[in-house]
C-alpha cells in the first residue's frame, strides 16, 4: 500500500521542497522535521530523499571533495528505480520488468538527463518506529559508504550532480526503505 500512495505522490509532485538543497548539511540537519520520528503511515518522502542527499554531501566534506548540487532529473529517475523495486519485487541496478528502463543511463535519459558519465547506488534497510528522518538517511549513507564500490560513486570527483529517490514497504513489522542514488558528471549539451 505505501509503495501505491508512494508511486503516485511521484506522479503528482511538481514543487520540491528546495529549501532542503539550499542550505549545507550542518543547518539541514537542524530544521526541526528532519530529527522526528518518521510515521511509517504517512511519511515525508521529499524529506527522506533530502536527508540521503545531504548525508552524502556530509561525506562529500568529510573526504574533502565537492558537494554535489540537487539535480530534479536525476532525482525522478532514482524514485522511478526504488518505486519499481518495490512495484516488482526486485533489488538490482537493472529492471527486468521495463525494457525500455533496463539500465540505469536510460531511466536517466526518460526522465531528461544526459551526461558523459553517471552511476548509480542502491541499497534497502528495514527500520521500526523509533527512528527519525536523519537517523534513517545516516544509516542508509553508512551502508553505501561501508561497500567500496558505492563509495566510489560517493567520492567520484568527476560526478557534480546527484538525485536520490524511495520508495517504502511494509516487511513483516518493518517498514523496508529502498533507496537509489543516480549520479551526474558534466552535462552533454546539445548543439
Amino acid at each position: 500500500m505505501l509503495a501505491f500512495i508512494s508511486f503516485f505522490a511521484f506522479l503528482l509532485r511538481v514543487v520540491v521542497p528546495s529549501s532542503y538543497y539550499q542550505v549545507d548539511y550542518k543547518s539541514f540537519y537542524q530544521l526541526q522535521e528532519v530529527n522526528q520520528n518518521i510515521d511509517w503511515t504517512n511519511p515525508n518522502i521529499q524529506l527522506l530523499e533530502a536527508a540521503i542527499f545531504q548525508c552524502t554531501n556530509e561525506q562529500r566534506v568529510i573526504n574533502k571533495k565537492s558537494i554535489f548540487i540537487y539535480a530534479e532529473d536525476l532525482n525522478k529517475s532514482a524514485t522511478y528505480h526504488s518505486i519499481s523495486m518495490v512495484k516488482y519485487n526486485f533489488f538490482s541496478h537493472t529492471n527486468n520488468y521495463k525494457k525500455k528502463m533496463k539500465a540505469f543511463y536510460q531511466r536517466m535519459k526518460f526522465f531528461g538527463a544526459s551526461f558523459n558519465g553517471c552511476g548509480e547506488n542502491i541499497a534497502y534497510s528495514e527500520y521500526d518506529g523509533s527512528y527519525n528522518y536523519l537517523e534513517v538517511a545516516r544509516d542508509i549513507a553508512e551502508l553505501w559508504m561501508d561497500s567500496e564500490g558505492h563509495r566510489m560513486n560517493i567520492l567520484n570527483a568527476d560526478y557534480k550532480e546527484l538525485g536520490c529517490g524511495i520508495a517504502i514497504k511494509k516487511v513483516s513489522g518493518l517498514y523496508r526503505v529502498y533507496a537509489t542514488q543516480d549520479f551526474g558528471s558534466k552535462r552533454n549539451i546539445p548543439h
